[in-house]
């Protein structure tokens, strides 16, 4: 492999890529894109390759222990993750589709960027991976999406050129992450990068008949291996010469690849990053023809720990009838639909997919479902920018509550505070801080009881904290 590498960045530069790999890369956030100019309690300068996005300059510095980022006026993402957000340019009303979507560091570059008449279909074919890629989407305050979980080649047949632009991230042999301990010197044997190469291959070709006609495939990785990067391009170009042509980019021509015209790649030597590769082809004509050989991978519905029916017959109740009473929450300016005990929520293009699919291929941003016979709401809806929903009850945290509150703790109420006293027991409320929301609260005799689920919850803070990500990037 090393001696293929040299075809791309010279034999001086080998010795010092072998050691910037086993080393992890300087941190990165994105800044969320609707909350203007943002204070960081950290130094950043701006990625080179996506000015949006930024590199912590400071090494000690951790940017998931802050209540900056617990209020989501940031993620943290590698630089070198950032290289497709670079070639997407996203318009409002662009229907996008995230193919391999998990864990969310570009869905929600995406989602922040679509206006209510755009939509994005998140799609994840890992299920166990589906839990951190809901949470990573509700932190944008949108519901402009779907979540799905469903494997490429059927999802194809079904949204077929349906998509302006489809991005995917190709699984791969992964081996800008063995400094992040998330992979090993493994990645780098042939027989693992002529795998992944093999199944990345299928993947796109599923990925190019989502693609509409004048649209465009955005396709990267986070390896180096030249099977799984030029290679690709090189095939898709062989094989539909007539229906897809190369995207240029000027302005990351100092990352342009060696081996091929509308290739980028990051490197973690030169760049300050764990590296990537990224590229992108515009659809010229219509591309019907399915992989071949067929696949045999049956698609999988989204399987929820939550979705339960409600008995109808004992209680005589149906679920949506239970969710009449759910306005006390607050002002919903958006749609909602029922699936068995859940309440979901939509901006109109993801509406439009649920109105003519229904729940076939997935859901939206789930807002609130039926618990024993009682309204309970996700920490989704809680975060919501406010065009999309009003919070009936809100209570403003101190610096101090803000930090309990994100560690799991109860907020006691203060004695002879006005804006405390007036809540009713048992009714739910949304804690701001700095009039941005990090969650529920229900006040009882004499607290608020703290709904923050267990995995968006802080072990520690200050200048040495982490969040239960450890700080870990959304790529």
């Amino acid at each position: 492999m090393i001696e293929r590498l040299e075809s791309l960045i010279g034999t001086s530069e080998i010795e010092a890529f072998s050691r910037a790999i086993a080393e992890r890369p300087a941190k990165s956030v994105r800044p969320r894109a609707d909350r203007g100019v943002v204070s960081f309690p950290f130094a950043t300068t701006p990625v080179a390759w996506y000015p949006q996005g930024l590199e912590v300059t400071d090494p000690a510095a951790r940017p998931g222990g802050f209540l900056e980022y617990a209020v989501a006026d940031y993620y943290i993402q590698d630089a070198g993750s950032m290289l497709p957000l670079a070639l997407l340019e996203i318009e409002p009303d662009d229907w996008v589709c995230d193919l391999c979507a998990a864990p969310g560091g570009k869905a929600t570059a995406i989602a922040e960027r679509l206006g209510p008449n755009g939509f994005l279909l998140a799609n994840e074919v890992i299920a166990s991976r589906l839990d951190i890629l809901r949470y990573a989407l509700s932190r944008t305050g949108r519901a402009n999406y779907v979540v799905s979980n469903i494997d490429p080649q059927p999802l194809a047949d079904c949204l077929a050129h349906r998509f302006d632009k489809v991005l995917v991230d190709v699984p791969c042999s992964g081996q800008s992450l063995v400094g992040r301990k998330r992979q090993s010197e493994s990645s780098f044997a042939p027989n693992h990068v002529h795998h992944c190469a093999a199944r990345a291959k299928r993947i796109l070709r599923s990925a190019l008949r989502l693609v509409r006609p004048g649209g465009r495939l955005i396709f990267s990785t986070c390896t180096f291996a030249i099977e799984e990067n030029e290679a690709q391009l090189a095939e898709i170009l062989a094989e539909y010469p007539n229906a897809v042509s190369i995207v240029d980019a000027p302005a990351l021509k100092p990352w342009l690849s060696p081996l091929h015209q509308g290739c980028y790649r990051l490197w973690p030597h030169r760049d300050r990053c764990a590296g990537g590769f990224a590229a992108a082809v515009q659809i010229t004509d219509q591309i019907d023809q399915p992989p071949t050989p067929r696949t045999t991978h049956s698609s999988r519905r989204e399987k929820s720990p939550q979705r339960r029916k409600i008995s109808t017959q004992k209680s005589g109740v149906r679920a949506k009838d239970l969710f009449e009473g759910f306005e006390d929450l607050g002002e919903f300016l958006f749609q909602k639909t029922f699936d068995d005990s859940l309440c979901l929520g939509y901006e109109p293009a993801a509406y439009g997919l649920v109105k003519e699919f229904g729940s076939r291929f997935g859901q939206g941003l789930r807002i609130a479902q039926i618990q024993l016979f009682r309204i309970e709401p996700f920490h989704g809806l809680a975060l919501l920018t406010p065009d999309l929903f009003s919070a009936a009850e809100t209570i403003e945290l101190d610096d101090q509550d803000a930090k309990n509150y994100m560690l799991g703790q109860s907020i006691p109420k203060k004695a002879g505070s006005r804006e405390t006293a007036s809540r009713a027991v048992g009714s739910w409320c949304v804690a701001h801080w700095k009039g941005k929301p990090l969650g529920w609260l229900k006040p009882a005799s004499n607290r608020f009881n703290n709904y923050l689920p267990s995995w968006a919850r802080f072990t520690s803070f200050a200048s040495h904290g982490g969040s239960t990500l450890d700080d870990e990037p959304l790529e």
